[in-house]
């Protein structure tokens, strides 16, 4: 039954052959065969290095699948947030190495932004290059970005967000690193974190870079969304690490 389930998937999406690639295929076999994966559905999304689908469990619960490409992901950038990070010391710069790291580094930072109290996808398990995660969406429909789907209240999305990277960088010592509109989901008018696979630590060497554009990313966007009164970025900045802006 399995062995059918797995010739089956791999016709089904033989048309993204750059993802679903003969290792890809063997670790969602065993996925499969764990009762992690019934099957796979259909494309959620498409990403500069990973395929996110649909699937359901053996619970018959919907999942994310997020698949990082082995071949066409953005190895030098992974590399940049990967190195300096003291959890993942002594990675091997090879194509492989870097995008299993790159998807452990994901759920870690996930499990970190649960432990947080931040509103983001629970970590289900990661495999090689395989995350899954839990599904934000309505029954099979997925949230919309934030992007596509701006917010009603912009003045309290605002606050909801300055209070989830206070609560990272605070509670976890982790800092998104590429925060804005496309990396926030609208789930019925809340705001849910993703896309956090370049998070690092606050001793990271670019760690304090990051913050500071993750909050001037987040303040410009509700400035453009047309909201007023909105914060200072050096006083954000101040207020979540306790430093001055110049470190």
């Amino acid at each position: 039954m399995i062995r059918e389930k797995y010739t089956k998937e791999k016709e089904k999406f033989k048309t993204y052959k750059e993802v679903f690639d003969e290792p890809t295929m063997r670790t969602i076999h065993k996925l499969t065969n764990e009762g992690h994966i019934e099957y796979v559905m259909g494309p959620i999304s498409t990403g500069k290095e990973a395929n996110v689908f649909l699937a359901k469990n053996s619970d018959d619960e919907f999942i994310a699948v997020k698949i990082f490409r082995t071949e066409t992901s953005s190895f030098e950038n992974m590399l940049k947030y990967i190195k300096g990070d003291r959890r993942f010391e002594n990675i091997k710069p090879r194509k492989k190495d870097i995008v299993f790291t790159w998807c452990k580094k994901e759920f870690k930072n996930l499990e970190k932004a649960y432990n947080a109290g931040v509103d983001a996808p629970r970590p289900i398990i990661s495999r090689d290059n395989i995350l899954l995660l839990e599904f934000i969406g309505e029954g099979e429909i997925p949230a919309p970005t934030a992007k596509k789907n701006p917010p009603k209240d912009p003045k309290k999305w605002l606050t909801k967000i300055l209070n989830m990277i206070k609560a990272l960088y605070q509670k976890e010592s982790l800092i998104h690193g590429d925060l804005s509109e496309y990396n926030i989901l609208n789930f019925a008018e809340k705001p849910i974190l993703i896309d956090i696979g370049q998070g690092v630590l606050k001793d990271h060497p670019a760690a304090l870079e990051l913050l500071k554009k993750d909050i001037e990313n987040i303040l410009n966007w509700f400035k453009r969304l047309g909201l007023k009164d909105i914060p200072e970025a050096n006083k954000v900045y101040k207020e979540i690490t306790g430093k001055k802006e110049d470190g």
